[in-house]
């Protein structure tokens, strides 16, 4: 496992401090099975609880990032665990079960409090610079088997999820299965996301429609009314 490319390598002084933080304010690191490997680099965590069970798991959280009592759990056999540099994580639960399930948050993305679950294989991907508010519940599987009564075929796979980079997503938000959401879009508070998000496109609703296209969004609070 490496740093990112675009973030330099952690010196032997911030490990260091990084290591003396995460024990200092009481970050739990738990581990059953074998053959885990973590990757914290110079990362600081805060009253965080981390939890790898099964086999041959893998957590990485890349250089600069910062984590406040945050809730990771890796529940299963060869699952993994991204967190890019300089992301800001504070609050929720992130869960990974099953088999070779995959998170990946890119670099420069802020989430307060979600409630993030990854199952049966499969992938959430939420991309580089984007917010996500509070309460907001990403999933790729519907975690339990809806099947046909005659032939006991199963109706509800689970299916990716990919967010793309500069996304906004707005508090106690749905983002359900098999969802892409386009870079620069902008998801309304309490909307319900079925279907895929162009890049550049306002939803919002119950389920999910289209408010308003060619729209971008600033993590300042701009005057209004004037070109930036």
């Amino acid at each position: 496992m490496v740093a990112e490319s675009n973030v330099p390598p952690p010196s032997f002084p911030r490990l260091l401090r990084a290591w003396l933080y995460r024990h200092w304010h009481r970050t739990r690191i738990r581990t059953t099975g074998g053959g885990h490997r973590i990757q914290l680099f110079d990362s600081l965590l805060e009253g965080c609880s981390i939890e790898l069970t099964g086999k041959n798991n893998r957590l990485e959280i890349h250089p600069r990032a910062r984590l406040w009592g945050v809730t990771i759990r890796l529940v299963g056999d060869n699952l993994a665990c991204r967190i890019g540099g300089q992301c800001r994580l504070s609050g929720g639960q992130y869960l990974l079960e099953d088999q070779g399930s995959r998170l990946e948050i890119g670099s420069g993305t802020t989430i307060f409090k979600p409630a993030n679950a990854v199952n049966e294989g499969g992938f959430v991907r939420v991309g580089s610079d984007c917010l996500v508010a509070a309460g907001v519940d990403i999933r790729n599987s519907d975690a339990h088997s809806l099947l046909d009564a005659t032939s006991r075929a199963r109706l509800n796979p689970a299916r990716n999820v990919a967010i793309e980079d500069h996304v906004w997503i707005g508090t106690h938000s749905q983002i359900l299965k098999g969802v892409t959401i386009g870079s620069r879009a902008v998801v309304a508070s309490r909307a319900v996301v079925t279907k895929n998000v162009a890049p550049g496109t306002l939803v919002g609703g119950l389920p999910a429609r289209v408010i308003r296209e060619n729209v971008d969004w600033d993590h300042r609070r701009l005057p209004s009314g004037g070109s930036v």
